[in-house]
């Protein structure tokens, strides 16, 4: 009988934003933690992950980034495009926008004039990444956490 759970989940070595700074999944606590979210309304903040489990192996992707920045998921986690529009993370494109940590006003430029939009960070590649165990929870409220890397991914 094929195994038809969705291979969603982050690389035990995949770095979250917490309370206390870059964190890996592997390190989180197995009864609560809180990670840094973006809710519903717009607003960042902190919410527990709780029910931490490792389940796997799945099939992986790294998500290359245009920042340098990378991370490892399994193929159908959750990865918010910006404007928080969710698809599977091997669906992804060079070339996405992904719903990032940061937001400034279009008039505010905190880079020299010319460089690029600092309001997203794009993809710059999908690649397999073998097959491997994944980590996931449950975040308390606003179901999506943030990879170190800057983006908001969901649970």
């Amino acid at each position: 009988m094929a195994d038809d759970t969705p291979a969603r989940g982050f690389a035990p070595d995949c770095m979250v934003e917490t309370a206390e700074g870059p964190i890996a999944m592997r390190d989180t606590p197995g009864k609560g933690f809180a990670v840094m979210t973006r809710f519903p309304d717009g607003r960042l903040g902190f919410r527990q992950l709780m029910k931490v489990v490792t389940r796997g192996p799945v099939p992986l992707v790294r998500v290359r980034l245009d920042s340098g920045h990378a991370f490892v998921v399994g193929r159908d986690h959750p990865v918010f495009r910006r404007g928080r529009e969710p698809v599977a993370a091997a669906a992804l494109r060079p070339g996405d926008l992904l719903e990032t940590a940061f937001h400034y006003p279009q008039t505010y430029l905190p880079y020299a004039p010319g460089a690029p939009a600092a309001n997203a960070l794009a993809v710059r590649a999908v690649e397999p990444a073998g097959a491997g165990e994944v980590m996931g929870g449950t975040i308390r409220d606003a179901h999506a956490l943030f990879v170190t890397a800057g983006v908001l991914c969901g649970e």
